[in-house]
């Protein structure tokens, strides 16, 4: 069972590296022609899984099987009509792989999630990013600061809570913030709700500088590597993350918070800034490439946060 699920596994490895092609720049005839052939071998592989793949993953398998048989691009097609018709098949395609990857967790086996570049969650990232610091600078004291942390994440769990004692409330939800979340985000905890509560965590420190980094790092950060790394990653590393997402996650985030810090905060100096930006950026980075159960826009910013309050106090 474990050598099936390893090559169900891998299955869904290439169907994503052949998808992630899409948001690699414009594609040409030739590119697309041996999309084509990668996504045969592909099918030929599916239609043997879900006759022999473990009891969880054959029904995916079959749905998956039916889906690439159905809206597989016509082989001589125009490469802009190819193009769209690829696109269109990664949204079919999309539920059920997301669905093998949930199965494939269960068993402790990781694959990339199947997520197309979305500039308006990266645009959020940055907007939430300014705001935290913002309501964390700016307030007159900390116990202000704390009271907005509260009020954020204690609507964030309320919502959480709503939703799963209301479908109706969870279809809301999803509608209202459709262009942003994730379709895993349907049935787990929302990424802005840990995210809220990792902030409200860094305010109960009271640490303004690595609670700086922390935010700098995770709304800069973040989404660079998934822009950069998915238009330029082909080095994979740790659950299904580029090299090249990572390298960027490290210079931006580092770069973006050693940029605040010196404005924000220049008592702390040029060592001080530079060393505990780097080395808040490195954790973050190391959190978000092996978070698995725990949302990454928990992890990564505290990660962030007690590596640069490490790196201060030893300063």
């Amino acid at each position: 069972m474990s050598a099936l699920s390893d090559e169900s596994r891998d299955v869904a490895v290439e169907l994503y590296e052949l998808f992630a092609e899409l948001d690699r720049g414009r594609l040409k005839r030739e590119a697309l022609r041996t999309m084509r052939t990668r996504l045969d071998a592909v099918r030929g592989k599916v239609s043997t899984l879900k006759t022999v793949a473990p009891a969880p993953l054959q029904g995916e398998m079959r749905t998956l099987d039916a889906l690439l048989d159905a809206h597989a691009p016509e082989k001589d097609a125009p490469p802009h009509d190819a193009r769209d018709e690829w696109l269109t098949l990664r949204l079919r395609v999309q539920p059920t792989y997301e669905s093998i990857a949930r199965a494939l967790s269960r068993q402790d086996i990781h694959v990339p999630s199947l997520r197309p570049t979305n500039y308006a969650r990266n645009v959020l990232h940055v907007g939430s990013a300014s705001f935290a610091l913002a309501a964390l600078e700016l307030a007159p004291s900390w116990n202000i600061a704390i009271a907005i942390a509260t009020a954020f994440a204690g609507v964030g769990i309320s919502l959480e809570i709503g939703r799963r004692l209301s479908p109706r409330i969870n279809d809301f939800c999803m509608w209202l913030f459709g262009r942003t979340a994730h379709p895993h985000e349907a049935h787990r905890v929302n990424s802005a709700t840990w995210y809220a509560v990792a902030v409200l965590l860094m305010a109960l420190c009271q640490q303004a500088v690595p609670a700086a980094i922390a935010l700098v790092v995770l709304g800069i950060g973040d989404p660079s590597a998934a822009i950069l790394g998915r238009r330029y990653g082909r080095v994979r590393i740790v659950n299904g993350r580029s090299l090249e997402g990572t390298l960027a996650f490290v210079l931006t985030g580092g770069a973006a918070a050693a940029g605040f810090v010196a404005l924000a905060h220049p008592e702390i100096g040029v060592v001080g800034t530079c060393v505990a930006s780097l080395v808040g950026a490195v954790a973050g980075a190391i959190a978000e490439l092996f978070s698995r159960r725990i949302d990454d826009n928990f992890a990564v910013p505290l990660a962030a946060f007690a590596a640069s309050y490490l790196a201060l106090s030893l300063l």
